[in-house]
């Protein structure tokens, strides 16, 4: 503690000698009386001199306080003008004095970031990241980049910055930047808002007032944190535990009580607007009329735009909830007429696509629209003239939808693509309601297959015209060399959270994103998606995959309500999902009770109430007619991606699984069945398999799992790699050219950094899975939950299942929870003798299953044994390689040659006979 104290102290002290050695000529023209122009000609002699008399030290001192001046005098552009001609001919002459250097580089940030050159304020800022001792420009540099990020609507980054920026402020005791990064994770939490994100922002903030009231009162301190950031603290404490997905009331007042008497003590009318604002939300989510009190109250003091902005909105949220329609549309019309400019004369003016891109709150202007779009959606279920509604509904909704979109395409960075791709989820969900109202199915499949894995899609796509291109080697190898830096260091950072990992695994991605923007514009195309991938057209889509025989089901759900859009060759039907609010327990429950063998009649008796309620509730009577018998596609969302709808029961009889009527398979999105449909698939290998069965870390012996790729074997000739020969290095480099990749070994899907799958010397994770380019007819993962994962709304899990798909396979047969040995041996064995047969993978599987179920009874046919394997994505048969063609074709070959060579040899010798004769 007293090292970093001295450290701190130091750098302070060697900031103040370095501004007390100004020349006294430079404070004498800087005190003159003299006009502007003379000032400045008197500024550039003393320059001139400095240089002439090679006093560096002094010629770069005070052209850093001359930059400065400027900036007073309001020319910021002089300032950054001589703040980079330091810095250059500091560089040249490969100037010792860092800490001067430093300023100057945070200087140029501070100047950049006024004038919203965003780009470059966070590229010099970065380079303050760069250090071999961390210092107070460290603190600064991260701290200013992470306001940026959060501005434009990264807050993964934002997050990941005022992490960096705390743990510096820590060490060196900066206690105001400590409390502030602080404040800063929590509202970058608040926004990324899942539930682990508002837990972590609780963490964070609690321990950060710990630390408050420890420093303050402490009566020889003289270090204490302000007041003001106390407050801010306080304020975004309690905000967290309103956010939070249990919301808490009671912990939200004490801490916004406890803002609001700082903000009192302070007189400070801007903390008193927010404060009042935030207590405001706080009766806002427990449904009291009191909430219009408090934001009336916020509004009554001096307040900024973005204050304004949430308070009006926050009006029409609670307006619209007491069916006051009118305040509510003219509060979220102001909130957006704040953002842009606007005419609010007519309630139904819109702005226009150009005033949404020139846009710099883009987050606060989505969620104004959606405010809107939610007002007429809910008068247009009100009342009976509802055209008109939904007509401005849709119309507000597609410009959200378009801003939301441009907003993750200007992300570089995959989790702030994945918080604008739930952000988007509200925008989808509505506009299928408004779909519903109006009947019009076309525009309900095109929201609810945007819903749908679409960075997945992208990210294949990008791959497929990346291969098919003409790019150098040179550029995909240092691309991947940078992919693999950040992966390590993200993998290093769980277990050594020290300021210099994270600041390293910053600048790892920071330099990732300056070198896609480095590439010229022709090959960024293949690095980085500019333009959001179409969604295939539903008539397009019916044509060319429905028959007669087959018909897809989808679904898209949030916590409030739900719809599925049937899909047939007769018929298209989007329909509401009636009794929702029980719908999320019920999966919760039945995924419970799919996880254990029935042992008892209690269990069997819960399954078929829980089970037959799920089937009514998914698939209500309307659409029966259309399913029965068919072979059916799902695409499931949220939380139903983790069951398996064959083993629902279609009545209370307990056989009545709903696999006895229909062959079930999955997918992530239609659009994405269809473009994956569309890579060139050449394998020459009909199986490769691994099983490393023993591991050189502390995971158990899986004995078994040899067996049964040897007996997979036995029926379509494969290339085995066992045991010590099932390295990650030999999957990783020989998994290519087969049809079938089937891994049999430990997989965790929840794990801390990302799901693996273990060989027998290491573990592949979705990063490694990421880097690989095979394209494999179906992927067996023969593990534990291999389709499982965190879940991200609008985008889906992010499971093994779904890393094998971003490296080109076309079909994957994960596992959704721990499978049983015995039940996997007979299902699988089963399933490759289908497809040896000529059936197609999911009919293969399909009757395997019910194989299973024929063969075994009581609790030995509980769900848990046989459906936990399903099939995600194309269902089509696979042509195997005959071990003819493999083997005796060659042996063919070689005794044809020898018969044609005795041939040739026998004819000569009669020729030979004949002649002497």
């Amino acid at each position: 503690m007293k090292n970093s104290i001295l450290i701190g102290l130091f750098l302070i002290t060697s900031i103040r000698i370095f501004s007390q050695d100004i020349s006294q000529t430079f404070k004498d023209i800087s005190s003159s009386k003299v006009d502007k122009l003379e000032k400045e000609q008197k500024f550039d002699s003393l320059l001139n001199a400095h240089k002439k008399n090679e006093n560096l030290d002094l010629l770069f001192l005070e052209t850093y306080e001359l930059a400065k001046w400027y900036r007073k005098q309001g020319n910021l552009s002089k300032a950054i003008e001589l703040n980079k001609e330091n810095l250059q001919q500091m560089d040249s002459l490969n100037y010792n004095k860092t800490t001067l250097y430093r300023r100057n580089l945070y200087s140029l940030g501070f100047y950049e970031r006024k004038t919203y050159d965003l780009e470059n304020a966070l590229k010099t800022y970065n380079r303050l990241l760069q250090y071999e001792t961390p210092d107070k420009y460290a603190i600064q540099g991260a701290f200013q980049m992470a306001e940026i990020y959060f501005t434009i609507g990264q807050y993964h980054n934002s997050k990941d910055h005022y992490e960096l920026s705390k743990t510096i402020a820590k060490r060196l005791n900066f206690n105001d930047y400590y409390v502030r990064s602080a404040i800063g994770i929590g509202q970058a939490c608040k926004r990324i808002n899942t539930p682990n994100s508002l837990k972590y922002g609780v963490d964070v903030l609690s321990s950060a007032t710990e630390f408050v009231n420890i420093t303050n009162a402490d009566e020889e301190s003289s270090n204490d944190v302000s007041k003001k950031y106390i407050h801010t603290l306080y304020n975004q404490l309690g905000n967290i535990y309103i956010d939070r997905f249990d919301y808490d009331f009671s912990n939200g007042k004490i801490n916004l009580d406890k803002a609001l008497s700082i903000a009192m003590e302070l007189e400070n009318d801007y903390l008193l607007g927010k404060t009042y604002n935030d207590i405001g939300v706080l009766y806002l989510k427990s449904e009291s009329e009191d909430a219009e009190l408090y934001f009336n109250k916020a509004l009554s003091y001096y307040l900024d735009t973005a204050t304004e902005v949430m308070i009006h909105r926050n009006l029409s949220i609670h307006y619209l909830f007491f069916e006051n329609y009118s305040k509510a549309l003219t509060n979220a019309q102001t909130a957006i007429s704040k953002l842009v400019d606007l005419d609010t004369s007519n309630i139904k003016n819109l702005p226009t696509k150009q005033d949404l891109s020139n846009s710099k709150m883009k987050f606060q202007l989505i969620a104004g629209l959606s405010d809107k779009a939610n007002v007429w959606l809910k008068l247009a279920e009100k009342e009976s003239s509802k055209t008109d509604y939904l007509k401005e509904a849709l119309k507000t909704l597609e410009l959200a939808h378009y801003l939301v979109e441009q907003a993750r395409l200007e992300s570089q960075e995959y989790k702030s693509k994945l918080f604008w791709r739930k952000t988007a989820t509200e925008i989808y969900m509505s506009a299928v309601k408004a779909s519903y109202l109006s009947k019009d199915y076309e525009r309900a499949f095109y929201f609810i297959e945007k819903n749908k894995s679409f960075l997945l899609l992208e990210d294949v796509m990008l791959k497929v015209s990346r291969n098919n291109s003409n790019i150098s080697e040179k550029i995909i190898n240092q691309e991947m060399a940078f992919k693999n830096e950040i992966a390590k260091l993200e993998e290093l950072s769980v277990s050594k959270k020290t300021d210099s990992v994270q600041s390293l695994l910053l600048l790892a991605k920071n330099d990732y994103n300056e070198f896609i923007n480095s590439l010229d514009s022709e090959t960024k195309f293949y690095f980085k998606t500019h333009k959001a991938a179409n969604v295939i057209n539903l008539e397009a889509f019916k044509s060319e995959y429905i028959d007669d025989n087959n018909a897809y089901l989808e679904y898209i759900l949030d916590d409030e309500e739900g719809y599925g859009l049937l899909i047939s060759k007769t018929i298209t039907k989007l329909f509401k999902i009636e009794d929702f609010d029980a719908l999320k327990d019920l999966a919760l429950t039945y995924r419970r009770l799919l996880e254990t063998p029935f042992d008892n009649q209690e269990a069997i008796d819960s399954f078929k109430t829980v089970s037959y309620t799920m089937y009514s509730t998914l698939f209500p009577k309307e659409i029966h007619p259309f399913i029965n018998d068919k072979k059916l596609t799902i695409v499931p969302d949220y939380y139903l991606q983790n069951i398996p709808f064959e083993s629902l029961l279609t009545s209370t009889d307990e056989n009545s699984y709903l696999i006895f009527q229909n062959e079930i398979n999955y997918a992530y999105s239609l659009t994405f069945l269809s473009e994956n449909d569309k890579i060139n698939r050449v394998n020459k290998y009909n199986l490769t398999g691994f099983a490393p069965v023993e591991f050189t870390s502390n995971l158990s012996t899986l004995s078994y799992s040899e067996e049964e790729l040897k007996s997979i074997d036995r029926i379509i000739s494969s290339k085995l790699y066992l045991r010590k020969n099932a390295l990650k290095e030999t999957f990783l480099n020989k998994n290519h050219n087969s049809k079938i990749i089937h891994i049999a070994s430990h997989a965790n899907a929840n794990d801390s950094i990302s799901p693996w799958i273990s060989f027998y010397n290491s573990k592949v994770d979705l990063n490694d899975l990421y880097h690989l380019n095979n394209t494999p007819d179906l992927v067996v993962l023969s593990a534990c939950n291999t389709s499982l994962g965190e879940l991200y709304k609008g985008e889906g899990v992010m499971s093994l299942s779904r890393g094998f798909f971003n490296t080109g396979s076309h079909s994957v047969l994960p596992t959704l929870w721990e499978v049983n040995d015995k039940a996997s041996t007979q299902l699988l064995n089963s399933f490759y003798e289908n497809l040896k047969e000529g059936q197609n993978k999911s009919l293969a599987l399909h009757n395997a299953k019910l194989k299973y179920l024929e063969n075994n009874s009581l609790s030995q046919a509980s769900p848990y044994y046989w459906s936990s394997f399903i099939l995600i994505g194309d269902a089509s048969d696979i042509e195997f390689n005959n071990d003819f063609d493999t083997i005796y074709y060659f042996i063919f070959a070689i005794i044809s040659l020898i018969i044609i060579t005795l041939f040739f040899r026998r004819k000569k010798k009669t020729q030979l006979i004949r002649v002497t004769y």
